[in-house]
């Protein structure tokens, strides 16, 4: 790929289209035979069909031992054949890709994941900026529930509601540690600040090193938005939010998070996990 008169940009692959656009709509539960083409309301579609069709999850660090390429061909494998998911850099990086195929103008930021926390920490989180008009969006796939799941106008004043959740933008002066950053505002009043970002466009090659370090984590999740509320694996613990609702189950064998990640996450998976979890005697061979 050339970027000018002097330089080329190292491992291409990272800016390949997708092998199948369509496919990937019918992944995400869109009919691609529809109209998504740049809109607030398209954006808004994509992104909440999206959410309740892909999970966040880290099972490749977790269970499978095997290494986490974000370049769209290996996503294209990941989500769709196989019906994964995947963590920020990968649920963003295949969002921006159907995107991007879509005709939408949209570009990749990383940053600082805070939490409520009053600590900035290393940037380790990849998320979206999608340009309609002369309005700017941050659009985040990347968590599966619990996030905005709806683009949110980065130069909006107030407070947005995003479907289920309220959402706002506070922009900073000094951006020695992001420009703007997202805070999410509870029923009760109360407000956390989730994430920082810089709003200066990244190429995709600055996401390659920090991807190797979030795969080293060994927290098990996956995470997805159902209609009613959500089902979350969170270690050896198998919850569903109904409404107010939440009903848990343990996980006491691989056998059994296996039936969970292919009858209540449809995923293809192998049946055999390298995970320490559970004995081995529990697990399938």
């Amino acid at each position: 790929m050339t970027l000018d008169g002097n330089y080329t940009i190292d491992m291409p692959e990272y800016y390949k289209p997708l092998p199948d656009l369509r496919m990937s709509l019918e992944r995400i539960g869109l009919d691609p035979d529809d109209d998504f083409s740049p809109s607030k309301e398209n954006l808004q579609k994509i992104m909440l069909s999206y959410i309740m069709s892909v999970p966040y999850e880290t099972l490749d660090s977790c269970d499978y031992k095997r290494f986490v390429d974000f370049a769209p061909e290996q996503l294209f494998e990941k989500f769709v054949l196989y019906r994964r998911g995947g963590y920020c850099y990968e649920t963003n990086g295949f969002f921006m890709s159907i995107l991007l195929g879509l005709g939408y103008d949209c570009f990749a930021l990383s940053g600082r994941l805070l939490f409520g926390n009053p600590v900035y920490r290393p940037m380790s989180h990849r998320t979206t900026v999608v340009n309609i008009g002369d309005k700017r969006y941050l659009c985040d796939v990347g968590y599966g529930a619990g996030c905005a799941e709806g683009p949110v106008d980065i130069d909006e004043p107030g407070i947005q509601q995003i479907l289920d959740y309220r959402f706002s933008i506070r922009h900073h002066d000094d951006a020695e540690f992001g420009d703007i950053t997202l805070v999410k505002h509870a029923a009760d009043g109360t407000e956390s600040d989730f994430y920082t970002v810089y709003l200066k466009p990244h190429t995709l090659l600055e996401f390659v090193f920090p991807n190797e370090c979030a795969q080293k984590s060994d927290r098990r999740v996956v995470r997805l938005r159902t209609e009613t509320g959500s089902i979350i694996v969170d270690g050896t613990i198998f919850r569903r939010k109904v409404g107010g609702e939440v009903f848990e189950e343990e996980i006491t064998s691989y056998p059994q998070f296996y039936k969970i990640l292919t009858e209540e996450f449809k995923m293809i998976v192998p049946r055999y996990s390298f995970s320490t979890t559970w004995p081995r005697e529990l697990a399938w061979g």
